[in-house]
């Protein structure tokens, strides 16, 4: 049984779908590699905009970076065979979420339950569950019942459950 100091150890993710997705462009290029990749280089590519630490912090969490943002080996897997390696690292990564929900039962309202029960605030879930549909997405990873363009809490009008 997890304590809830286990549970809570795991910092998912909350990049912004345009600065990840921006960046994976640069990625995905044959040649493309950087000695150093942190806020600054974001900043200069113009991905992330604002929410450049995001970014930084979910190619950490991926294991594509390291803590100073070196690439690491799973950086050259990736440019190897991006698919297959963005699979095994989110199959990974997010071990926990997969053996808590099979693929073919997340939904959107579990998703935001499941990292809302790490103690972030349902804004921040939101963004934890796009992130994470997205990444399954670009994996190759089937998840049929969630919905690409998420209803946000922040767009319920006050006093609806």
């Amino acid at each position: 049984m997890r304590t809830k100091k286990q549970t809570a150890s795991v910092k998912y993710p909350s990049a912004r779908l345009t600065g990840i997705s921006g960046f994976m462009e640069f990625a995905r290029q044959p040649n493309w590699k950087q000695s150093q990749i942190d806020i600054n280089l974001m900043k200069k590519m113009g991905v992330g905009k604002g929410k450049e630490g995001l970014v930084v912090a979910t190619l950490r969490f991926l294991g594509l970076i390291d803590e100073n943002g070196t690439p690491t080996g799973e950086w050259n897997n990736i440019k190897q065979d991006y698919q297959a390696t963005l699979k095994r690292l989110v199959e990974e990564k997010y071990s926990e979420l997969f053996g808590l929900i099979p693929t073919k039962l997340v939904n959107q309202h579990r998703l935001i339950s499941f990292f809302c029960s790490s103690g972030f605030p349902v804004e921040t879930a939101e963004y934890q569950a796009k992130l994470f549909v997205w990444l399954c997405k670009e994996a190759g990873i089937e998840i049929p019942n969630v919905e690409e363009h998420f209803h946000r809490a922040r767009f319920d009008k006050k006093g609806e459950q």
